[in-house]
This record gives C-alpha cells, structure tokens and sequence, in this order.
C-alpha cells in the first residue's frame, strides 16, 4: 500500500552542471547571435528535464506491506514494491523501539523490491519509521526521495501455547447449579451480543431497555459464557517481564476457550489495557484481534466496580502470578484459578475455595500438574 507519500527531487551535481551550461549557451546565443549554440542548449537542459519527468511521474510510486501482528519470537518484515525505475535504489528506516537508533539500509533489487527485516521485538506496540527509498534517473541528474510514512506500529503479541478447549475445562456444573437458584428470567434468556451472533437472534426490547446489544438463548449465561479474569492489579510492581508472562497465559486461555462453542468475556482486576486499541468487540477467536489486545495488557490499578461486576458472580478462570497470588480466594463455584509460575518448582500452596480448582501455568510450557 501507498501510505502519505512525500517525493522530493533534487538534482545532482551533474545536473546542476548541465543546468549551468544550457544557460549559459542561451546566453551565449543571444549575444553573439548565433542560433546553432541554442542546439546543444536545448540538448542539456532537455537531459535535466528527462530526468526530472522521469523521477516524479506518478508511476514511480513505493508501496509497503507492513507486517500487521505478530508473537513474540517471530522475525517480522516490511516489503518495499516499488517498479523497475528504482531498480538498485537505496532504501533506510530505523528498525522500531523506544530508542530507534538502529539504522536500516539496503538497496532495492532488479525489480525495485526489497523486503526489510525488523528483527523480533518484545510485547507491545511499536511505531514503524518512514521509509525513504533514493533513485537516480537513467542520465544522473536528478535524485529522487521518496519518503512513505507507514502511519501504523508494529504490534507485538504475547508468545502463545496452542491447546484443546476440554484441556481446560473446569467444574462448571456446579457453577451452573450455584448460579441457577439465584439467576433471574431474563438474565437466563438474553446475554450480550457476541461478534458472530446472527441478527435474527437480537433481542431488541432488551437491546433498547439495557443500552447494548443482547441476543436470545436458551440456556443460561453462565454456562453459555467463559469469563477469563486477570488479575492485573496484584502484577503491580513486579516489572514487565512478569506482564509479559500474565499475558501469555491469559491469552492463550482466551484463545484456548474461543475454539470451543462458547463466547469469551476478558475482564481484567484493574483498569483497562486489554484491547484498548480495538476498534470495537474482540472476537477471541480470531488470532490477530487476540494477540492484539493483550499486546497493550498492563499492571494498572484497581479500577472502580462498575457493571461488569456482574461479571465476577459467574464461574470463572482467573489467571493470576504465583508471585502475587493471596493465600486464600473467594471465587465462585466452578472456577478455575490459574498460577502463572515462570518456571517448572515447587508450587506454592493456596487453599482452594469450595468446588474451585487450583492449576499452574508454566510460562511458555502451558498448564502443569494441578495443584493438591
């Protein structure tokens, strides 16, 4: 794609002497009246304005494919296109990072194309630089630069561990039974609209009266719906790299529970970083939104209680560090609560809630051997 492209044109120094010596004929012309000398005049300054049509004519755009969303590890890249005029033209951009002192330079191919490697980064978002592509004309006169400002970042998702949703299954039917004695009718016939969910199935009284989308069910909300809360207020403190293991777990069991036949709610302990850059609704079952969203996950305060509250009453998996985890939780029946360990040891012992399970994370290994 062709992204704010600014060219610029600028002749060389053989251009400026081929510009100063057609003038100078001219000149030279008319004074000593002597019209062939107008000849070899209209010759260098036709050579200069060659060059010129030839850098800025429309056909000698750039266009860039920018690597959109990637995992950490991964080695992403940003393809140069442009057309055969800029066959061996030089190319630089700065590789992207707080500092972006790491110059980039290569030169294009026969064919004008080039595809320059970034290099893997860490989790978060990262503002690509311009890319400026320089080109000489056939006769060496004039220098083009043409600057594309990509106008996006490079956006850098937690690593992630590819599982079966059973895998995670937790002890939802007496979370269904818990919930069921106390859920209200309606509450049991409508849940929040869902990317995916058919129009047909809107519930627009509801819709109207709740201020947000909801759709029909048949069954109830808590066992139709995964909650996956992340306890991002305990991860205060403890610096990015323990982040950055919070969010590989929490999004890989996102993901993991997004495979299955039910909808995903991510709720987060403290204020909102997860997806805070999504244009609207996630939907976890797509691995770009996903990895996306937890690209921006961090350890903010606690945030005020709000309605998503109402969240925290069904079964959930709460995904929280080891580090961090208090002694004793009280989460609803049928929960699954996560410690993520960033290495295999001794687990650390939190006394589990009635009908609640207690598993480890194994930072980029997975679930372990369920906690006693």
């Amino acid at each position: 794609m062709a992204l704010r492209e600014r060219p610029r044109a600028r002749p060389t120094g053989r251009g400026v002497a081929l510009v100063i010596a057609g003038l100078a004929l001219v000149l030279a012309a008319y004074w000593e009246r002597q019209a062939m000398l107008l000849v070899p005049a209209a010759l260098c300054l036709g050579v200069v304005a060659l060059g010129a049509w030839w850098a800025l004519e429309p056909a000698g755009r750039v266009r860039l494919r920018l690597p959109g969303v990637v995992e950490e590890g991964d080695d992403p890249s940003i393809a140069i296109a442009g057309d055969r005029r800029h066959a061996r033209a030089r190319w630089t951009t700065y590789a992207p990072g707080s500092g972006r002192s790491v110059l980039l330079e290569g030169e294009l191919d026969d064919e004008g194309r080039a595809e320059v490697r970034l290099g893997p980064h860490d989790r978060g978002r990262w503002p690509l630089a311009p890319v400026e592509v320089i080109a000489l004309d056939p006769f060496r006169v004039v220098r083009t630069i043409r600057r594309v400002e990509p106008g996006a970042a490079l956006v850098v998702g937690p690593e992630t561990v590819q599982m079966q949703p059973s895998a995670l299954r937790s002890d939802r039917d007496s979370g269904r039974e818990a919930r069921s004695r106390t859920a209200d009718s309606v509450d049991a016939m409508v849940r929040e609209w869902q990317p995916g969910d058919p129009q047909r199935r809107v519930h627009w009284r509801q819709s109207a009266k709740r201020g947000r989308l909801m759709v029909r069910q048949e069954s109830n909300p808590a066992v139709d719906d995964h909650v996956v809360l992340v306890a991002t207020a305990a991860a205060r403190g403890l610096g990015k790299e323990a982040e950055d293991r919070l969010a590989r777990a929490a999004c890989s069991i996102a993901m993991a529970l997004a495979g299955g036949d039910h909808g995903v709610l991510v709720r987060e302990t403290g204020e909102q970083s997860i997806g805070v850059h999504a244009p609207g609704p996630i939907d976890w079952r797509r691995r770009e939104q996903a990895l996306a969203a937890f690209a921006s996950l961090a350890a903010l305060p606690a945030r005020a209680p709000d309605e998503r509250d109402r969240d925290r009453a069904l079964p959930a998996h709460v995904v929280a560090l080891q580090e961090s985890a208090p002694e004793h939780w009280t989460l609803p029946p049928g929960s699954t609560l996560w410690l993520v360990a960033e290495r295999p040891g001794t687990g650390r012992a939190v006394a589990a809630g009635s009908r609640v399970r207690v598993r480890r994370w194994i930072d980029r290994a997975g679930p372990s051997l369920e906690l006693a």
